[in-house]
């Protein structure tokens, strides 16, 4: 008997261990956004809107003009501070989609990130920025 509690105990030691380790690889590592580039494919995907990512600074492509901005992060949260562009100009379509998506991208509120799959949330849109890296 006493055998056999001891053949137990290793086994639910070994289960737990086992149990532990997968868990631990399925967690998002949510530093993972620096030296990422991805490209918007939820709204306006054929106006190839970007962003890039540095450890403190956002920048891309907005569909007529680039931008950037300083964010910061915090867990799931994600905040977008003042955002710069050059001042290009475009056709009308251009112009519509590079502000919405710019609006969006201000009142962004946190983001998921899933492999190569970004997900940027906002407060003024029941659409979120979904992006693919490239």
């Amino acid at each position: 008997m006493k055998y056999i509690v001891q053949i137990l105990a290793i086994l639910l030691i070994i289960l737990s261990c086992s149990t532990t380790k997968s868990v631990a690889n399925t967690e998002i590592n949510t530093d993972s956004l620096n030296g990422r580039k991805f490209k918007l494919v939820s709204i306006y995907p054929e106006m190839n809107i970007t962003i890039e990512f540095t450890p403190d600074t956002i920048f891309g492509f907005s569909a007529v003009n680039d931008y950037s901005s300083s964010y910061m992060l915090d867990g799931d949260i994600f905040n977008v501070l003042s955002i710069s562009m050059t001042k290009r100009t475009g056709s009308k379509e251009e112009i519509a989609a590079e502000i919405e998506y710019l609006n969006m991208l201000k009142n962004a509120t946190s983001y998921e990130i899933k492999g190569k799959k970004l997900t940027i949330y906002t407060l003024l849109s029941n659409n979120n920025l979904v992006f693919e890296e490239i």
